[in-house]
């Protein structure tokens, strides 16, 4: 008796499977979809409904470890279609990890900072614009208070013209200070549902990355963004 190995439309394994050696896809779904690709070969897509350009770029940005709520909103089509592609093809592929995750398991700060450069596309345009993370958690967001911990914990001058970011203690609200003179500018980003993912408190006191990177930082998880300026 011969073993099909694995499904003949999407290419999943169908060792383990319950009687592997009388199916020939994974699920019904699969077979679906393979019948259709067999009774129209000259429309392969028809059945998504999207351009093959698109279904290409969605799977590169799977593979380059981006969620697929992230993927869909970005091309405006459904979480469920991209999770159907990821299904069929994903394993034609290895995935790099989600950068989520390498963040809480980077051990220190050289690797939770490689690993968000790593994963953010620098824009020429903004390369001298640096944010200051703040890595100790707070409670209070007035500039007073911001700013005197940028003198007295950081040593660094709160009137440099750089932007430092903290965030509070509950993890759902990033408050950035900077300096326009004659006033400091406070931008506020607040998480509605989730938190945002932060330098540990055991990485130092802050570490310094690029305004790509901090505003890569922020949407990660991102369900919704609300900015409020003073």
């Amino acid at each position: 008796m011969q073993l099909n190995q694995k499904c003949l439309y999407c290419g999943t394994s169908l060792i383990g499977m319950v009687h592997p050696w009388e199916r020939k896809y994974c699920t019904k779904l699969c077979g679906a979809r393979y019948r259709y690709c067999q009774k129209y070969p000259d429309k392969p897509h028809k059945l998504w409904e999207h351009k093959q350009s698109v279904f290409e770029s969605t799977m590169e940005l799977h593979w380059n470890g981006e969620e697929s709520a992230e993927i869909a909103r970005q091309f405006g089509i459904p979480a469920g279609t991209i999770y159907s592609w990821i299904h069929d093809y994903g394993s034609q592929k290895q995935r790099i990890e989600p950068l989520k995750h390498r963040l809480r398991k980077s051990q220190n700060a050289n690797e939770w900072l490689t690993a968000l450069r790593e994963s953010t596309e620098q824009d020429s345009d903004y390369k001298d614009s640096t944010v200051v993370l703040v890595c100790e958690k707070l409670q209070g967001h007035s500039a007073n208070k911001l700013a005197t911990v940028v003198f007295e914990v950081l040593k660094e001058n709160p009137l440099d013209g750089k932007t430092y970011a903290f965030c509070d203690k509950c993890g759902r609200t990033i408050t950035a200070l900077s300096w326009n003179s004659p006033i400091f500018n406070i931008s506020r980003y607040i998480k509605v549902s989730g938190t945002f993912i932060w330098a540990h408190e055991n990485f130092g006191k802050s570490i310094e990355i690029s305004r790509e990177e901090f505003e890569h930082l922020i949407s990660l998880q991102k369900h919704k963004r609300i900015a409020e300026k003073a």
